[in-house]
C-alpha cells in the first residue's frame, strides 16, 4: 500500500465507524485527524495501518483525555463496534448477528477480526459455559483493550451482556477471556 511503511492497510469502514459515526470528529479533533492522514470529510476505502494507529492516539487525546490508554482504547473498541454497524458494510454484518447468537459468533471471530491486511493468528477456545478465550498471536500492532471493547460491542448485538478481560499481554500477543 502506498504511503505505508509496513505495507499493511486498514479498511476505511473502520475509520468511518469510529471517527465519523461514533466520535463525530469535528473542529480541532477533525483537524488533528487530517494531520495524521485521515480526513473525515473525504473518507477513503483503505488506509495505511500507520494512519489507523496515529488516529487512535489522536482520538485518545481529544475524546478521552482523563482516561488511561487501556480504558480509552476499550471505550474506542466499543464505539468502533457500534459505529461500524452503522456503515454499509457493518449493516450487512449486523443483519446476521442477532440470529447468529454468541456461541456461533465465536466460531467466526478469527475471520471477523481482520482489521488490516496482515493476518495475525487468532484462536478461539471454549473454556466453559458462556466462557471463551480468544488468543491473538503475532500481531505487530497489538491493541488488546480495543479488541476487548470491540468484542463486547459485537456480542451485545447477539443479545448477551458480555465482559471481555485481558488476561495476558505481551508485545505482539494477548489473550482475552470473554464471559456473559
Amino acid at each position: 500500500m502506498q504511503d505505508s511503511l509496513s505495507g499493511r492497510a486498514t479498511q476505511g469502514s473502520f475509520f468511518e465507524g469510529l471517527f465519523i459515526r461514533s466520535l463525530q470528529a469535528s473542529g480541532a479533533f477533525a483537524d488533528a485527524l487530517r494531520e495524521c492522514g485521515f480526513d473525515p470529510r473525504k473518507p477513503k476505502a483503505i488506509y495505511p495501518i500507520e494512519v489507523w494507529n496515529a488516529a487512535l492516539e489522536v482520538a485518545w487525546r481529544y475524546c478521552y483525555p482523563g482516561k488511561d490508554r487501556e480504558s480509552a482504547y476499550r471505550e474506542m473498541g466499543r464505539k468502533l463496534g457500534e459505529g461500524f454497524l452503522q456503515t454499509w458494510m457493518g449493516k450487512v454484518v449486523d443483519m446476521g448477528l442477532p440470529m447468529l447468537g454468541p456461541d456461533r459468533l465465536f466460531a467466526r471471530i478469527p475471520s471477523l477480526l481482520a482489521l488490516d491486511t496482515y493476518r495475525y493468528d487468532v484462536k478461539v477456545l471454549p473454556i466453559g459455559w458462556h466462557h471463551y478465550r480468544v488468543s491473538f498471536r503475532n500481531d505487530p500492532d497489538a491493541k488488546p483493550d480495543l479488541m476487548a471493547g470491540l468484542l463486547e460491542a459485537g456480542l451485545r448485538r447477539t443479545g448477551v451482556n458480555p465482559t471481555a478481560t485481558v488476561t495476558m499481554r505481551r508485545e505482539r500477543d494477548f489473550d482475552l477471556e470473554v464471559t456473559w
